[in-house]
């Protein structure tokens, strides 16, 4: 009887030791698949608009509307069924970057300029492919011409969870990445 009580105690530590790295393995998991299931809807925009010859817009809605990112051929904000879109975890919530560190984005953008830092990205809002397939900007009265960015050196949507930040970007050419926050501190952040 006493060997059974240690056995059953030694499985009880062994449990507890084992819950909060399995919790976090699958919070890691759906950051991770939410950043990438974004990517693949930006694709399937891109693609849409070669495919059909006319633009293509990705939006996103917040958690209470859904928490979701969409496809539509305007580029209105509002999600229409039967379009192309993804479903977000509850955990995971589309969100502007935070203010502080100042660094927050720096990799980023600098990924988007080639090195440079002259433009700035465009940071939430829809994102619109031509039928070139590359990324471009709705005329908010005729959604029928999607110009290409000229103030902007591409486009970054940002996730977070309650682990973690993810990020989407988009540049110029289209070439379209998810990223994982994997490091901060108060100088430096650094995304992979």
């Amino acid at each position: 009887m006493v060997e059974l009580m240690i056995a059953c105690v030694i499985m009880v530590i062994i449990a507890a030791l084992a819950v909060p790295n399995i919790t976090r393995t699958y919070q890691n998991y759906r950051l991770d698949a939410a950043g990438h299931s974004v990517a693949g809807l930006l694709q399937q925009a891109r693609m849409q608009a070669v495919k059909t010859n006319a633009p293509a817009y990705a939006n996103t809605t917040n958690a209470s509307s859904g928490n979701m990112a969409f496809v539509s051929t305007d580029n209105s904000t509002a999600y229409t069924a039967g379009e192309p879109d993804i479903q977000l975890s509850a955990a995971v919530t589309f969100q502007p970057p935070p203010t502080s560190p100042l660094t927050f984005h720096t990799q980023l953008d600098t990924y988007l300029n080639g090195g440079s830092t002259t433009q700035t990205p465009t940071i939430g809002g829809p994102i619109g492919f031509n039928a070139r397939g590359l990324p471009c900007v709705a005329n908010t009265g005729n959604p029928t011409v999607c110009s290409l960015p000229v103030l902007t050196s591409g486009f970054i949507w940002f996730m977070q969870s309650s682990i973690g930040w993810e990020a989407v970007t988009v540049t110029t050419s289209g070439r379209i990445k998810a990223w994982r926050l994997v490091s901060q501190t108060s100088t430096t952040t650094t995304w992979q």
